[in-house]
């Protein structure tokens, strides 16, 4: 079967737990909320581009064990091929602990990789790529994720590059990036000097398309020289978790309907937004009716 999106990167699975105010060491403090779900980048993005309609498959590694369990079972309910999630018995599957502060849905993230050892290039199933349209990576597996994006411009697959955090190895998988959206910290120490400088020494590094993610004041970009700057959303915010990653799915769906940065930017920043209501993010995940609404009432 092919596939629109295939995502070759980190998954894992996400507790999250709203507290009232930090604690200080050697206390206790009771949560106000709690959820368990599904989590990771290159993940999250695919689980909202298959909520959005399209097809889409995870190629990534994980253990038998229960979190390993709930990973598979999560993507796989949202309608993700899951044909491409490697199994290796006995080990511990990737976690991560989210401690989200009441009232400013500010996040921090306590997190594990486990010792599931990286996917290596002949465990990759690159006949995903097969009829795909978008390579989706993460940095979180370098050395497979390099190999994908060289296969996938073999085979004129565009690869979108969420880059969260500068990573080594970073340099190669740049160099073979169509699209590059980036957080602001890792544009600040790649790149540096403001917003408009780090976009135009990051398109100098081989991406046509740099978007720089920027939080609650939206998002910048460039292409083909011609720089954009593009609000968020206003909305009720619960937790920012999985944000950014709603953003790099709804920003390739609208890379698949040939739309241009403008209109990407836009409707990335307002799926983003909107996943903001809700505890983790997987919850949040908005439909594609809710966001045309939300951007309808913008005008």
């Amino acid at each position: 079967m092919q596939h629109e999106v295939v995502g070759v990167g980190h998954a894992t699975v996400d507790t999250l737990g709203v507290v009232g105010g930090y604690p200080s060491m050697d206390t206790k403090t009771e949560l106000v909320q709690f959820s368990m779900q599904g989590g990771g980048p290159v993940a999250t993005a695919l689980a909202t581009l298959a909520v959005l309609g399209e097809s889409t498959a995870f190629i990534g590694k994980i253990s038998d064990d229960d979190f390993g369990v709930f990973i598979r079972q999560g993507l796989q309910e949202l309608g993700v091929d899951t044909t491409g999630l490697l199994v290796e018995p006995g080990r511990v599957s990737p976690y991560s602990f989210v401690a989200v502060e009441q009232g400013s849905g500010r996040r921090t993230i306590f997190w594990t990789r486990g010792d599931v050892s990286p996917l290596v290039e002949a465990e990759l199933p690159l006949a995903l790529l097969q009829g795909a349209r978008v390579l989706h990576v993460d940095g979180l597996q370098m050395a497979a994720q390099c190999c994908a994006a060289r296969k996938a411009r073999e085979l004129g697959v565009k690869v979108v590059y969420d880059a969260g955090s500068p990573r080594e190895g970073m340099e190669e998988l740049i160099g073979m990036t169509d699209a590059l959206v980036a957080s602001e910290h890792f544009a600040a120490e790649v790149a540096g000097g403001g917003l408009a400088e780090s976009l135009k020494r990051l398109s100098a590094r081989g991406p046509e398309t740099v978007v720089i993610t920027i939080g609650e004041d939206g998002s910048v970009g460039m292409e083909r020289g011609e720089t954009y700057a593009v609000p968020a959303l206003d909305v009720d915010v619960v937790d920012t978790t999985g944000a950014g990653d709603v953003y790099h799915g709804a920003f390739i769906f609208g890379m698949l309907r040939g739309w241009n940065l403008p209109e990407r930017m836009r409707f990335a920043s307002t799926a983003a937004s909107l996943s903001c209501r809700e505890l983790g993010g997987r919850a949040g995940l908005p439909s594609l009716e809710a966001i045309q609404t939300a951007m309808d009432g913008l005008g």
